[in-house]
């Protein structure tokens, strides 16, 4: 078949992709898991031993790499590279030796040895707009009074975090609430930054000692894990971005405000100035913002494996009452089926956020999961601060952390006593319902900071679970299904008043190919791309009669999707 115009366009788009990865991240080795295939540094372990080492054997990580070159032969040798957080943790460097994991775990000494994973932002830069003296008219996530946003699209007045109310009330923040940006750093110099960044008063800046023994010299402005450096200044733009959403200054009169206009926020940099950032990095960067005692870490990056190593560290600021508040992912999937890294760690404090438009619709890019994907927040062509003291818009689920950390930070400073679960559960329990977004996130809406703060749970004017009743309805899309192709299947239930779809499978290309949900006056209910979970059930159809419809386009050609049964109220 003849490729279209569209198909080689993409085609190209993804192979210059795959060129450019090498400038972004160097060469890459490669692990492979669950047939999906992770960046990591070549030849680096990150590996963790099963108990510190004592007075007696301090050298414990020389030791194994010693015996790794002894048995492997490698003539350049083994290096050793130790983490400034941890003596349990270091990096091992092996290159050229396949079996340098297995060789490594084989030491009694070792809990686990792990590829360096690369790890990457989530967010995509979307427009420049000038700078002005104001711009709290284009922060349609604080504010949403049906304007457009930054590309022409109108706005439905109130789909915003609805956080003004809380300001009037006087509750803006405090510089008491410490929040991580583990990133890739922060341009704490930026006017509508600098009051809010966190400075560590115990260390004397540029004096080349460490006055406050954490380890770490001159660490005055957080650290720079990606380069070992004593800063955490941005060189990219995105952790500065998100760092305006959080805390930009508030009533200073120019630029744009954050969540909480008050608040320290403490520049942690592990990735890189293309955005990039290995494993031992993020490691180190999560147990700084722990021994830093922060109360939040926002963390819009992503792009690895599950890592035993990431857990145990996401674990560590867990015991301490750390909220971890993670981007879902920009892939358009459904992370109960396909779990995204460190969004989908299964430990209590990990509040997983997906992005919204400026209609309450959730984002085309944005990852979901109604078990996995905690809350939906603001993250559609979002203005913040970047680098050199400007502004731009960007676009991810990446945006949408920031807001959800920010109005984490507003709810302590409000009131203190709160503990991460709480934090967490009211976040989720106080969401306003949007029917687009109930089977997306656990939350079955968007976060409203007011309703948080006042401990107002909407109603849900959803049909009770126990009404539902099963019906016997099978039918299946071609496997595969065919390109350029669109299949329509008629729903119909005599009498019914509910009804819902229930797939047994879901597979098509991941935003191109679409199954369409539609009610009997053809309103969409859902519209579903990429691969789900089995058992997905869709939002309801009032009434007994509708349509499922699957559009392809011109490349891939997928399994498609199959429906066991409908659910209906009589």
């Amino acid at each position: 078949m003849k490729p279209s115009l569209f198909h080689s366009q993409r085609l190209l788009r993804i192979i210059l992709l795959c060129l450019s990865l090498p400038s972004l991240i160097g060469v890459p080795a490669f692990a492979k898991v669950k047939n999906k295939v992770f960046p990591s540094v070549p030849g680096e372990f990150v590996v963790k031993l099963k108990q510190g080492p004592d007075a007696k054997t301090l050298n414990t990580f020389e030791e194994i790499a010693l015996r790794l070159q002894r048995v492997s032969g490698l003539k350049d040798g083994v290096k050793v590279r130790h983490f400034k957080t941890s003596d349990v943790f270091a990096v091992i460097e092996a290159k050229g030796l396949k079996s340098a994991r297995a060789l490594i775990e084989s030491d009694e000494r070792v809990a686990y040895a792990e590829p360096n994973y690369l790890y990457h932002v989530i967010g995509s830069r979307a427009d420049t707009l000038p700078t002005n003296d104001s711009k709290l008219s284009q922060l349609w996530g604080i504010q949403n009074t049906g304007q457009s946003d930054a590309a022409g699209q109108p706005g439905k007045a109130g789909s915003d975090i609805h956080v003004v109310p809380v300001w009037n009330e006087g509750i803006t923040g405090s510089k008491k609430v410490k929040v991580a940006i583990i990133d890739t750093g922060v341009e704490y110099t930026h006017p509508d930054l600098q009051a809010n960044i966190m400075k560590n008063t115990a260390e004397i800046e540029g004096d080349g000692i460490d006055n406050d023994n954490n380890g770490f010299v001159d660490d005055v402005y957080g650290w720079n894990f990606n380069q070992n450096l004593a800063n955490g200044m941005d060189d990219h733009n995105h952790g500065t971005h998100c760092a305006g959403t959080i805390g930009g200054v508030g009533n200073n009169g120019f630029g744009v405000v954050g969540v909480t206009w008050n608040v320290s926020i403490l520049p942690i940099k592990f990735l890189s100035a293309q955005g990039s950032g290995s494993l031992d990095a993020a490691v180190q960067s999560i147990q700084y913002a722990t021994m830093m005692g922060v109360d939040i870490m926002s963390n819009s990056w992503g792009g690895g494996p599950y890592t035993q190593a990431l857990f145990d560290v996401i674990e560590e600021s867990h015991k301490k009452g750390i909220l971890f508040v993670a981007a879902a992912g920009n892939e358009s999937n459904d992370n109960d089926a396909s779990a995204s890294y460190p969004a989908t760690y299964q430990i209590d404090n990990v509040l997983s956020v997906a992005a919204t438009d400026n209609r309450d619709q959730i984002a085309s890019f944005s990852n979901y999961g109604r078990t996995k994907v905690h809350v939906a927040a603001p993250g559609v062509k979002i203005l913040s601060t970047v680098r050199n003291a400007d502004y731009q818009v960007f676009s991810g689920t990446s945006m949408a952390t920031p807001h959800v950390s920010g109005i984490a930070a507003l709810m302590l400073s409000a009131n203190p006593s709160l503990t991460y679960q709480q934090i967490k559960d009211t976040l989720i329990n106080t969401s306003d319902k949007i029917r687009s977004l109930s089977k997306k996130v656990v939350a079955r809406g968007r976060v409203n900071v007011y309703n948080a703060i006042h401990g107002i749970v909407p109603a849900d004017s959803s049909p009770a679970e126990n009404l539902w009743k099963d019906y016997t309805y099978s039918v299946e899309s071609p496997h595969p299904y065919v390109e350029n192709k669109t299949y329509t299947f008629d729903i119909n239930v005599p009498n019914a008043k509910y009804v819902r779809v229930v797939f047994e499978s879901i597979e098509t290309e991941s935003g191109y190919d679409k199954i369409l949900i539609k009610d009997g006056n053809g309103e969409e209910i859902e519209s579903l791309s990429g691969t789900y979970a089995s058992g997905y059930t869709t939002d309801y159809l009032n009434g007994g009669k509708g349509t499922i419809t699957l559009k392809t386009d011109s490349s891939m050609n997928k399994k498609g999707f199959k429906v066991s049964k409908l659910q209906v109220i009589y």
